[in-house]
């Protein structure tokens, strides 16, 4: 990805969050930290793909007790985003592999160094066909911001990657059916704008209390079943 390149994304989330963000009533999302965040902490978009966001954002709707999301979906939709990069960790080249590789080398050190077992990646459920659970990813990412703010290193906008997913679009196919490029923004000064995608239209006055109220049910019964938030490690 070059320097300063405009990028359309598209982030799942629920019509109320769409209509805040479009119609300014909030300006920024906050960074998503759960088990499925593979890139690490940050606010997750899928890069030029707004059926991939819709997909993910009626899976939150139609699955609330696996927790996609740390807020639950009741109406799913998508917010597009204009971003722009002047610094961005790209997991898709040789670059930013080789920066994983460094960062998983020094916190397997440290793990190792302190007594405590390294995180694992796995599958949600036994018969998922993808490997989803993403702590060690996650935790490599984490690790590795921390140890460039500790020591005064540039701090990376973003970290982009492809996800290959899903059953395979043919037999011995590389294309899978839900693959994606996903980014995980750590820096909100890199959204330019936010839009509604084509088609779709901000909700009336009225439309948009109901969905409030609709939503508010569902947070109270995500709280009553919150689960333990399992800590990265820290350098």
């Amino acid at each position: 990805m070059k320097t300063g390149q405009l990028v359309f994304a598209y982030h799942g989330c629920d019509v109320t969050l769409r209509d805040d963000l479009v119609s300014g009533r909030i300006t920024e999302l906050k960074p998503s930290a759960n088990k499925y965040d593979w890139l690490g902490a940050g606010a997750y978009f899928f890069e030029n793909d707004y059926k991939r966001a819709l997909m993910f954002a009626s899976a939150a709707q139609a699955n609330p007790t696996k927790r996609f999301t740390k807020q639950p979906i009741t109406t799913p939709a998508v917010v597009g985003a204009v971003l722009q990069f002047d610094f961005i960790l790209d997991m898709t080249t040789q670059e930013g592999i080789e920066e994983y590789c460094l960062a998983y080398e020094a916190m397997v050190e440290y793990l190792t160094a302190n007594g405590l077992p390294e995180p694992k990646n796995s599958k949600a459920n036994d018969d998922d066909e993808d490997i989803i659970v993403r702590h060690l990813d996650s935790d490599v990412f984490n690790f590795m911001h921390q140890i460039r703010e500790k020591t005064d290193q540039r701090m990376f906008q973003a970290v982009r990657s492809a996800f290959p997913q899903g059953e395979e679009v043919a037999p011995s196919s590389a294309f899978k059916r839900s693959s994606h490029i996903q980014i995980a923004l750590r820096e909100n000064s890199c959204v330019r704008a936010w839009f509604l995608p084509s088609g779709a239209q901000l909700m009336t006055e009225q439309q948009y209390e109901a969905a409030e109220k609709k939503l508010a049910a569902a947070k109270a019964a995500y709280a009553a079943q919150k689960p333990r938030v399992r800590a990265a490690p820290q350098q």
